[in-house]
């Protein structure tokens, strides 16, 4: 587990990165996707927080790398609350999509878990005293988002899986994908928060990474 800036911290990885955020208010904790196990979660209580305040779960999209762990923590925390943008919930809500989620890709068999909210727009969530900007990134799925957070003054950006991949399976769309890296560059974000290839800041290098893959993922 790594702290990131004031409050932001890298859990760790388990398929994907997860990340969370301490809201200091009775919001508790908030996840930044899932991953695949609950084991590298539940270390939080070593760092003066503790799992069981974790209350909220925002996922990115509808990849098994990132939503496995989702019905263990239902299980653990019946009242965590779970969001995801509209256009990846069927996969999240409903099981016999293993080409959408790429549950066949690792071997798994993907228990689903009901939405709390779902997304339709981009929009604010205010959770205590942090707003989390809810921006629909759609490219890699439909439904992926990216989520922007304030803290000390810097644009945090979770921006899970900027790099791809891409396929039909996915449902992924090239032109999407290219609006919105060009969204996610216009919010100028002095961390970038990467689902598979790290933390990268400051904003110079958040910049970097996001034009070098849009260069790359071209039609």
């Amino acid at each position: 587990m790594k702290k990131i800036i004031k409050n932001i911290y890298h859990v760790g990885d388990s398929g994907c990165s997860v990340f969370l955020v301490d809201t200091q208010s009775e919001y508790g904790l908030v996840l930044i996707d899932a991953g695949m196990s609950l084991d590298f979660i539940r270390q939080i209580d070593s760092y003066n927080m503790r799992f069981k305040d974790i209350k909220h779960c925002i996922l990115t999209h509808c990849h098994i790398d990132h939503i496995d762990a989702c019905a263990a923590l239902k299980g653990a925390l019946p009242k965590i609350r779970f969001y995801a943008h509209e256009l990846d919930s069927v996969p999240i809500e409903e099981p016999g999509h293993d080409e959408r989620t790429a549950a066949s890709w690792y071997g798994v068999k993907y228990k689903p878990v009901k939405l709390d909210r779902k997304f339709y727009s981009d929009m604010t969530l205010t959770l205590g005293g942090y707003d989390f900007q809810i921006i629909h990134t759609p490219g890699h799925t439909p439904g992926s988002i990216s989520v922007l957070v304030e803290s000390e003054g810097k644009k945090v950006l979770f921006g899970q899986d900027l790099h791809g991949p891409f396929n039909d399976g996915f449902l992924s769309d090239l032109e999407d994908y290219q609006a919105s890296m060009q969204k996610l560059l216009d919010l100028k974000a002095d961390i970038l928060c990467e689902g598979h290839y790290g933390i990268f800041e400051p904003a110079d290098k958040v910049r970097e990474y996001i034009e070098t893959y849009k260069r790359q993922n071209q039609h």
